[in-house]
């Protein structure tokens, strides 16, 4: 992305992990979606049922992005019927910023988390026996509860604490037991495309997460937590 970088990166190290973030970036979404080409930008889309897609940098494109090539990225996503919306990571492509907020768009800022994979991992409390921790296989049966989670701690804003509890979330997976979401996810779970894990702590409270493994980086999203009594603990991944 040389042409619509601004931010000198001196540290080596820095550069080739947002290389690598670009190329994840890049991937993660063609597994599930058509790609258009609009020469600066590539907009995915939805290819079935599931989360809408978005537009974002195209990888590897030297030039500048004018406000002209985000308009017409949103005139096609208007004809699709799918949400104006376009991601891409500040320190890699400063400059659209400017042309998606001078298209009339508002922009919204996510800090991103990285682990380095060089650092020690932290002493662990030993957790409690009321607490389990475990990923979920693709004939989990309580796949379908920590698919469901998501729906509920972002149906409520913020992270204040949430009024859903259990009644509510059986209610959830009754509600979308036929929309074959928990199907798309036992097939992706199959081929390695996703991993899902859950935590269960007496007497209600639940946390689903799962990322997309895409070899490396492995991205980490949806993860929060489902009571009456806890705070939520929310985090939506880029993509996710």
């Amino acid at each position: 992305m040389l042409g619509v970088t601004s931010v000198v990166l001196d540290d080596r190290r820095e550069r080739a992990l947002l290389d690598q973030l670009e190329r994840y970036y890049d991937a993660v979404p063609r597994h599930g979606a058509r790609v258009e080409d609009f020469g600066p930008l590539t907009l995915f889309v939805r290819e079935g049922q599931g989360w809408p897609f978005y537009a974002r940098p195209a990888r590897g494109w030297s030039g500048a992005v004018s406000v002209a090539d985000v308009a017409r990225v949103r005139v096609r996503q208007r004809e699709l019927e799918i949400p104006e919306s376009f991601e891409w990571v500040a320190e890699t492509t400063p400059a659209l910023r400017a042309a998606v907020e001078e298209s009339g768009l508002v922009v919204h800022e996510h800090p991103l988390m990285v682990l380095d994979p060089g650092s020690s991992a932290p002493a662990v409390d030993e957790m409690s026996e009321d607490l389990s921790v475990r990923t979920l296989g693709p004939d989990n049966p309580t796949l379908p509860s920590a698919l469901a989670v998501p729906h509920l701690a972002f149906a409520e804003p913020g992270t204040r604490i949430g009024s859903a509890g259990a009644a509510e979330l059986a209610e959830t997976v009754r509600d979308r037991s036929g929309d074959g979401s928990v199907d798309r996810v036992v097939a992706r779970i199959t081929t390695w495309m996703t991993v899902t894990g859950r935590t269960v702590a007496t007497p209600v409270a639940q946390a689903g997460q799962h990322g997309a493994p895409q070899r490396t980086p492995v991205e980490v999203g949806g993860a929060l937590m489902c009571s009456e009594n806890t705070r939520w603990a929310k985090y939506r991944a880029p993509g996710g």
